[in-house]
């Protein structure tokens, strides 16, 4: 973690200092139940609350220093203050100076749907090798990326951090914040669209990873996908950054050759044989895909096939992502931190593997479609024919058109629907003792974990 004076902080920020100039700074804080000794902590003016005014907490945990907005009244007095225009801009800016500091090579993953999973093989494969840091938790936007800059070791030898997108030019700005040695594109899909009028322009939006590679640096990316191998080809890419891809087909640097799969994980065969079978503990054919744009990185970083292997024995998945709670006979597959089509049938291919005497489908709302969600949620209703699901609950008003989709076009003997996620969980709870499996998905904003933990909490009561 940056570890450096309050003055050197003023310095790079260009900013006036209330305080002792002398006094050092170990590590960043944006949330104020987090502070630790001798943190700066930045506060950050949001819709709802406002960092500043949890800065007695601050203190109390021993924070050195804070960015304050000179906007803000009665800055502290008791600690360091460094007073700025904006504080996420304060944040910002002080990651940019860390980052150019920092020796460590840095993998960028960013990508509609498996970007998170790959950034935990990616992590995983390298730390066999290599002191090597990740993305924690969802902290991939333009407040998060920076504070996972500024939380590296300065021996840091290898960072993957992840970088999220809502709206056109905000990778641009997180890859030239990260300036990545390696950028990878898992996938482009119909997320977000409510910020961009087209499919097109979410790949176009994506592809600014390219424009923070380092020279000579390696461009990974799913090579598969007709629109992203038009929207590559049509993109200005310095002619020092290098191309691979990977993807089911031969024409790919990397490509599957055989794959299969229980609850025990997957088992796949790539076309670098050298490789052999590889085993890996995670579920789903998409994280194969994932695997190998993390075998493409760890070739770059020189690592041969048995540390490979080895590496992929040390994966540690973010939460929230195809977690299994088992309560006696009960299986929840609680898959909740973002739905959109593409997800939802990755985790419905996981959802097969289970065998169980009854099977219910819990499906929220998928948010950020505008004027095509009554027909992507119709859509998703219809697509679950191919699945053996003995029950459909729906929660949210747009999930209303998948339970349309459902009754119209497949034979699921019951479908439920709820406004609430309260109601669904307490109308779940008949089923905590019999031989079944419930999966979980919705968007995050429905925060339909409450269900599983629900679940989970009166099956512990029994």
């Amino acid at each position: 973690m940056i570890n450096i004076k309050i003055k050197e902080v003023a310095e790079i920020l260009k900013a006036p200092l209330l305080g002792d100039p002398e006094k050092y700074i170990q590590g960043v804080s944006i949330d104020s139940r987090n502070v630790t000794e001798n943190n700066l902590f930045i506060p950050i003016k949001g819709a709802t609350v406002d960092g500043h005014n949890f800065i007695n907490e601050a203190i109390k945990k021993g924070a050195a220093a804070t960015l304050w907005n000179k906007d803000h009244p009665d800055p502290p007095k008791d600690i360091g203050v460094i007073l700025v225009d904006d504080t996420v801009e304060g944040l910002q800016e002080l990651s940019r100076a860390y980052r150019k500091k920092l020796k460590a090579k840095i993998v960028g993953v960013t990508g509609s749907n498996g970007k998170t999973s790959t950034k935990d093989i990616t992590a995983a494969l390298l730390s066999h090798k290599y002191k090597t840091q990740k993305t924690m938790g969802n902290y991939n936007t333009e407040i998060g990326v920076p504070y996972t800059l500024l939380s590296l070791d300065e021996d840091c030898e290898v960072a993957v951090i992840e970088m999220g997108m809502e709206r056109k030019g905000e990778i641009d700005f997180l890859t030239n914040l990260v300036e990545p040695d390696i950028g990878i594109i898992t996938s482009v899909g119909l997320v977000h669209i409510d910020n961009f009028p087209s499919i097109e322009e979410i790949a176009k939006a994506k592809l600014e990873i390219v424009n923070g590679i380092k020279d000579n640096g390696l461009f990974i990316y799913y090579g598969d996908d007709v629109l992203i191998e038009e929207t590559v080809k049509n993109t200005p890419i310095k002619e020092s950054i290098r191309k691979q891809t990977f993807g089911l087909k031969e024409k790919n640097t990397l490509w599957l050759k055989d794959f299969d799969e229980s609850l025990d994980g997957i088992k796949i065969k790539v076309s670098d044989e050298s490789l052999g079978e590889l085993k890996i503990d995670i579920l789903g054919k998409h994280q194969a895909l994932n695997t190998m744009a993390a075998i493409l990185a760890a070739r770059e970083f020189r690592m041969n096939s048995e540390e490979i292997r080895q590496g992929l024995l040390k994966i540690e998945k973010t939460g929230l992502r195809n977690e299994i709670i088992k309560i006696n006979n009960c299986n929840i597959l609680n898959d909740c931190y973002k739905s959109n089509p593409v997800s939802i049938k990755a985790a419905l291919s996981i959802f097969d593997l289970f065998k169980s005497k009854k099977k219910i489908a819990v499906l929220g709302d998928m948010l950020g479609y505008r004027e095509m969600s009554k027909d992507i949620h119709y859509n998703v209703g219809k697509d679950l024919s191919g699945h053996t699901i003995h029950e459909l609950v729906t929660i949210g008003q747009e999930a209303k058109h998948i339970a349309k989709g459902a009754r119209e076009n497949t034979n699921i003997e019951s479908i439920v629907e709820f406004d609430t996620k309260e109601e669904a969980a307490r109308y779940l709870k008949q089923y905590i003792g019999e031989d079944c499996t419930i999966l979980v998905k919705g968007s995050r904003f429905l925060k339909l974990e409450y269900i599983a933990n629900k679940l989970e909490e009166w099956g512990n009561e029994n």
